[in-house]
């Protein structure tokens, strides 16, 4: 977060911007839904941004973050959400090959496409997914015969 004091008219005013980009986002959340994760976000001014891309990594790699959806801006002040529906079968992180369940838990962040061509990211935001029993049951017999 960075926190900037601004003078106006002799009286201080303190404000926070979680962001490198002086708009971006006022509150990023992911949650479990369903059979997958929705990311929901407030933004503040969205001059200059094009598009928001979601991004997502397995929460034990350290930043091998994939595309996993876009959302085009609509105004400053706006509310998106975005579902994640393919976490069940997506690569773990680094493996190429077949689909394989990554594990419950996940990171997201939002990448901020700027019209000038540059680009600049949210913070990353951390989210488990509930593990159904036969889904446990499944696991725990795999690692019997690892």
């Amino acid at each position: 977060m960075k926190r900037f004091l601004f003078f106006l008219f002799g009286a201080a005013f303190l404000t926070t911007l979680g962001f490198d980009y002086a708009g971006g986002i006022d509150s990023f959340t992911a949650r479990p839904d369903g059979d997958g994760i929705t990311i929901e976000w407030h933004s503040e001014i969205e001059t200059g941004i094009t598009s928001y891309a979601i991004e997502r990594s397995d929460i034990r790699s350290t930043n091998d973050f994939q595309d996993v959806g876009t959302v085009m801006p609509t105004g400053n002040y706006s509310y998106y959400k975005f579902h994640d529906s393919h976490v069940s079968s997506a690569p773990l992180a680094g493996q190429s090959g077949g689909a394989q369940p990554l594990s419950d838990a996940y990171k997201y962040r939002i990448r901020y496409n700027l019209s000038s061509g540059d680009i600049s990211y949210s913070q990353t935001v951390s989210v488990t997914r509930p593990s159904s029993g036969v889904r446990r049951t499944w696991g725990m017999i795999k690692e019997m015969f690892h």
